[in-house]
């Protein structure tokens, strides 16, 4: 299609919505391997309208991404995971604080370097943000704006020895904005969950009184960058981050704790305005330690194993059904990994993260 290298004059054999069509059906790092073909298809694999369209027919077929923790390099492992729960691409990043990926995009924070990195798992790429001075680091999409932020908090001890958020702190990816931008939070409290986006808003699991470990869950507006506090059903509380987690539940933001028999109860939100909330009690089709990391497209929960030694398991469960499936994952010989956590949704995105996406 191209006589030499640099030559825009080649003749086009396919119209360009053929060639967009082929494009979409390949994988991310095919893709990179293709800009250096010629200007065009450069222009077609950066441009907008590719990279939505790629992201929306992704969406139909979203996978599962595995985090690994090595405790020794203080690195973290990403691995994409297929349907038929083979390995894909992966990607390694500094630091051990996770966010679930967004849009294809996961973001995690090295502590002592200060140092907050954005990745891309299915193209290998990542950014370094730095000067983030945080403790704790969430990631989400404003898709009014077509804009993706991070949000930054530190917090200290005050005299009483509580605990109190000193900064709250924002940087959108290809904004206006050249550092990290404070804003204000009239709400004191303490994250203790993940974070997840829905909707252009981050939710989040948090104590808002540390004396009584009073249990809320925080929104976080994307696009207006406002805080908001949704208070939790009576006697429903927020144990501990190791123990509690924000998951999505068919659709929707679902509260649930880590049980030590076979049933649970996921608390999913059905009204954020409104605060309510409705119980779904579930019954584990085992009695071994596994923890609940929410719904995928097909209806089926997805449990993670707490404990494990030579494997990790995962378990899929049709609770209208009643049947589960359990599929191992070996460890490949990663005997200095402290920690696994398996996100759910996470698709293929053919974005490139140069040093430029961050004006």
């Amino acid at each position: 299609m191209r006589s030499k290298e640099g030559d825009d004059t080649e003749s086009l054999s396919l119209p360009v919505d053929l060639i967009i069509e082929i494009l979409t059906k390949l994988p991310p790092r095919s893709l990179s391997r293709l800009i250096c073909l010629s200007k065009l298809w450069l222009s077609i694999i950066h441009g907008k309208y590719f990279n939505d369209l790629y992201l929306t027919r992704s969406s139909t077929r979203p996978r599962l991404l595995l985090h690994r923790y090595c405790h020794d390099t203080r690195r973290s492992h990403y691995s994409s995971l297929s349907s038929g729960l083979s390995l894909g691409d992966s990607i390694t990043l500094p630091g051990c604080q996770i966010s679930p990926p967004v849009r294809g995009l996961i973001c995690c924070v090295d502590h002592d370097s200060s140092i907050v990195v954005i990745g891309n798992p299915s193209t290998g790429q990542f950014l370094t943000l730095t000067d983030a001075i945080t403790d704790k680091i969430f990631f989400g999409y404003d898709p009014v704006n077509d804009l993706y932020k991070v949000l930054s908090m530190y917090f200290v001890h005050d005299i009483d020895g509580s605990v109190v958020l000193e900064k709250s702190q924002v940087l959108t990816l290809g904004g206006a904005q050249e550092s990290w931008r404070v804003i204000e939070c009239k709400y004191p409290y303490y994250p203790g969950t993940q974070g997840i986006c829905h909707n252009g808003v981050v939710y989040y699991g948090a104590w808002s009184n540390l004396t009584d470990r009073r249990s809320v869950v925080v929104g976080f507006d994307l696009r207006s960058e406002e805080f908001s506090l949704i208070t939790l059903p009576e006697d429903v509380q927020i144990v501990s981050r190791f123990e509690s987690d924000l998951v999505r539940y068919n659709g929707k933001i679902a509260l649930v704790n880590v049980s030590l028999t076979r049933k649970f109860d996921l608390w999913v939100l059905m009204d954020v305005k409104k605060h309510e909330w409705s119980k779904y009690s579930v019954v584990a089709p085992t009695c071994d330690f596994f923890r609940c990391r929410g719904t995928i497209e097909t209806g089926e929960l997805i449990f993670e194993q707490l404990y494990f030694g030579d494997q990790f398991s995962i378990l899929y469960y049709d609770p209208k059904q009643d049947k589960a499936r359990r599929v191992d994952l070996e460890r490949s010989g990663d005997t200095t990994s402290s920690g696994r956590k398996l996100f759910v949704d996470h698709v293929e995105s053919p974005m490139f993260l140069p040093r430029k996406f961050i004006h």
